[in-house]
């Protein structure tokens, strides 16, 4: 009995009180030449923003359908960039060239919001649903459900063809590994079921044909007693390589005694933005840095990318859950699993968990064409 408890344990992770939880929907589908056709009405090319009137029916559409389902918080982007989520207890908006940071709590923020640039035809528009509520996780099949019926009803009205437009759910937990050595109680339990499976108990099934990506970002700021772990060499052209390769090797080292291979270090101020693909490919746009991973044929191996000219204020860690991760109970053995690895570097780097933070987020992905 007592080696069944054990096992068991194994497949549970605890969390702290204080994580706090996402659950949001990027919806995208492309403004494709039929689409034009179908609202040439809409479009004034004499104008300085042809586009505007297109793009402001279209999101108005959007909200009513949304105020119809009781969908509170969803966001109308229309202008190129790039759409970010991240809890945050205050909320804030903030645009650079390359994306839009919504920052925003389920609990205490509503907004419905259009971002649009009326003078160009844009690629892609990119509909955000955000979750609200006391409890995202455990209403998020629910929400799931609701935004697929918005979708379609936002498809009907107007007419867009289906088969263009790409659904991805994202649920994050967002926690400092070290919050019980600040004197933080309690602890919620998770097996962190497949989205799959999440959803199945609850009569969503999701098409066969799908992306699933499970990882884990940590963040380690790079403060004044981290700084001094070596004798900086200002003179040297990439004086703060030595560093980086110092805090690369501990934590390889240590995921790699915990059987995780597969992932990213960065330490070059870039934002890690991770998706599953079939071929990995890594490359800087602006201030992202896009990593795509195949969990189910995995490199075995952390790809670095450093500015060894440049202090950052963090390093980054992105730790990938491949197929071999994934149990029959979820992915809790992982985040566990992740969890040693990035104590044990902690550990090596002298870390003082009391005062200072290492903070984890955990990525539930999934996408599929509609």
């Amino acid at each position: 009995m007592p080696i069944s408890r054990s096992r068991n344990s194994q497949h549970k992770v605890y969390i702290p009180s204080s994580a706090r939880t996402n659950h949001y929907l990027l919806v995208k589908f492309p403004l494709t030449d039929e689409l034009i056709s179908l609202n040439n009405q809409l479009i004034d090319r004499t104008s300085e923003q042809p586009y505007q009137r297109l793009y402001q029916h279209l999101a108005d559409s959007f909200f009513d359908v949304n105020n119809k389902l009781d969908i509170e918080s969803g966001q109308f982007i229309a202008n190129g960039k790039f759409a970010r989520i991240r809890y945050s207890p205050e909320k804030l908006t903030v645009q650079t060239d390359e994306e839009i940071l919504f920052l925003y709590s389920p609990r205490n923020h509503y907004s419905q919001n259009t971002y649009i640039n009326g003078k160009k035809r844009v690629r892609v528009i990119t509909l955000v649903f955000l979750a609200n509520g006391d409890d995202v996780r455990q209403t998020s099949a629910e929400f799931h459900k609701n935004v697929v019926l918005a979708l379609n009803e936002f498809i009907d009205v107007n007419h867009i063809n289906k088969s263009t437009v790409r659904v991805c759910d994202h649920q994050h937990f967002t926690y400092d590994l070290f919050s019980k050595d600040k004197g933080v109680t309690g602890t919620q339990t998770h097996k962190l079921r497949t989205l799959k499976n999440r959803y199945a108990a609850d009569d969503i099934s999701l098409p066969d044909k799908r992306d699933v990506l499970t990882y884990v970002v940590a963040d380690l700021p790079i403060n004044r007693r981290i700084k001094e772990l070596l004798n900086i060499d200002k003179s040297k052209e990439q004086p703060y390589q030595p560093l980086y390769d110092l805090i690369s090797h501990a934590f390889i080292e240590s995921a790699n005694k915990q059987h995780l291979f597969e992932g990213a270090i960065l330490a070059n101020g870039l934002i890690p933005i991770v998706r599953s693909r079939l071929e990995e490919k890594h490359k800087a746009a602006g201030e992202l840095q896009k990593l795509s991973f195949n969990p189910f044929e995995p490199n075995n191996n952390f790809t670095l990318h450093f500015a060894g000219d440049c202090l950052v204020d963090s390093i980054q860690f992105v730790i990938i859950a491949t197929e071999d991760h994934k149990t029959s109970q979820g992915y809790g053995k992982f985040l566990n699993l992740a969890e040693q690895a990035l104590r044990s570097t902690a550990e090596k780097l002298g870390y003082v968990n009391s005062k200072e933070e290492l903070v984890i987020r955990l990525h539930q992905h999934l996408g599929y064409d509609l």
